[in-house]
Parts: C-alpha cells; sequence; structure tokens
C-alpha cells in the first residue's frame, strides 16, 4: 500500500518536472522571437590619427616590414645600424655560400688548432721538444739529482735565456732542501706542497717569496732583462747560503 503511493507522488513530481521545464523554453523562445536589434541610421564618422601619430608608425622598426625604416640619429647606433645591413647582405650573397664561408670556416679551425698548440695539448700528444731540448721541464724533473746545474746555468746564461736559467736555480734550489732532508722531493709534487713542508719559517717565508718569483716568469712566460736577472739571481745564492 504505501509503496504503490510513493510510486503515484514519484510519477506526479516527474510530470510536475517536465511541465516546467517546458514552460520554461516556450517563455524563452517567445522572448527570443519577439526581442528585435534597433536599427542604427547615425551617420559614421571616420576618425583617423594624427599627422605626427602616422609618421611614428612609419618610422618605428617594430612595423618595418617591406619599407627600411631610416637609420637611427645617434652615431653609434648609427654605424652598428649600418655593420648589420653589410653583414646580412653579405651572409645572403652567394659569394659567401660558394666561397666565403669554407674561408672562415677553415680560419676558425686553424685558430682553435693553433690555440691547442699554445697550450701544449698538441705537444704532449706528439710529445713536441719533449725528446729532442735536453733542457725541457720534464727531462729536468726527471734527471733532478742527475744533472750539473752549475754548468746548465752558465749555458743558458750565455745564450741569454734568463727563464730557463731561473727556472734552473729554483730547481737546484728544490735538489738542495732535498739533500738537507727539508723537502721531500717528487715529480709529482707542485710547488706550493713544497713550501708547505718547510717547518722553518724563516726558510718559508723566503722559499715562498722565490716560488712566487719563479711561477710569474716561468709560467706567465714572461721575458725577463738582464738587471731583473741579476736580482732574482741574487735572491736564490742568498737563499742557498741560509739552507
Amino acid at each position: 500500500m504505501i509503496s504503490s503511493v510513493l510510486k503515484r507522488i514519484t510519477l506526479i513530481i516527474l510530470f510536475l518536472t517536465a511541465g516546467i521545464c517546458l514552460q520554461a523554453q516556450k517563455n524563452e523562445k517567445a522572448d527570443t522571437a519577439t526581442v528585435k536589434a534597433p536599427f542604427d541610421q547615425s551617420s559614421i564618422v571616420q576618425r583617423l590619427p594624427s599627422a605626427e601619430r602616422l609618421d611614428d608608425l612609419r618610422n618605428d622598426r617594430e612595423y618595418r616590414y617591406h619599407n627600411d625604416a631610416p637609420p637611427p640619429e645617434n652615431p653609434l647606433a648609427k654605424f652598428w645600424y649600418w655593420l648589420m645591413r653589410k653583414l646580412s647582405a653579405f651572409f645572403q650573397s652567394s659569394s659567401y655560400e660558394n666561397f666565403w664561408q669554407y674561408v672562415i670556416l677553415a680560419t676558425i679551425g686553424g685558430f682553435a688548432l693553433w690555440l691547442l698548440y699554445k697550450s701544449e695539448f698538441l705537444g704532449g700528444i706528439f710529445g713536441r721538444k719533449a725528446q729532442d731540448d735536453p733542457l725541457s721541464y720534464n727531462r729536468i724533473t726527471e734527471n733532478i739529482h742527475e744533472l750539473d746545474f752549475n754548468k746548465l746555468i752558465d749555458e743558458a746564461v750565455e745564450n741569454h735565456n734568463y727563464r730557463l736559467a731561473i727556472r734552473l736555480y729554483y730547481l737546484r734550489t728544490l735538489k738542495q732542501l732535498t739533500d738537507k732532508q727539508l723537502i721531500h722531493w717528487q715529480p709529482t709534487k707542485t710547488n706550493r706542497i713544497y713550501v708547505d713542508e718547510l717547518g722553518n719559517l724563516r726558510l718559508k717565508t723566503d722559499f715562498e717569496r722565490l716560488t712566487s718569483q719563479f711561477e710569474y716568469v716561468w709560467y706567465g712566460d714572461f721575458t725577463v732583462s738582464e738587471a731583473e736577472f741579476g736580482d732574482i739571481k741574487e735572491a736564490f745564492s742568498s737563499f742557498s747560503g741560509k739552507i
């Protein structure tokens, strides 16, 4: 009994809902059909930008599509504008496509090889001067306890190779410190490690100064005059007397 009443109430609600929806659609259609847009018969007034505004737009580089804008008035900007136009025309030319691009690539490649050569990267691969020069960096390092430093220094000074002479003085100093057991020499150690190994503060300060002078001359690839070499030679001799 109760279930039949509920069914009837549900059906009534569904019919009422459907009726409300249909009525709403009819009202919407009726409103749409009756609303009409007013016919605008007012005259059209044409509005144009001012002459100054038109000139600004014509000269604006952002709106340059077909016609080139005039160059800027600033001298530096004018030069840069001219240079960019020349480069753009050059890179779009047939001569660049057929010839100059290969010249530029070859130049870049040659410059890269030159940088590798100067950094001794290629020299390490092909052994440049490592076997021919008896005073090269590696050979001196490997034979530090066998070379006659006095003779080699005299030869370097006679040839005015003061950079090499300073290096020989420094390596001889390392040998003297090693013989006095003040440092433990190894080819793989850096100069700063030898400085830290010196426990004697007086020697350490002087040796650190000599190390800085040597690194400045040798690794910095600076030329040394005869007068400058005399001062550095005197500093090495003074330090050698303190060991």
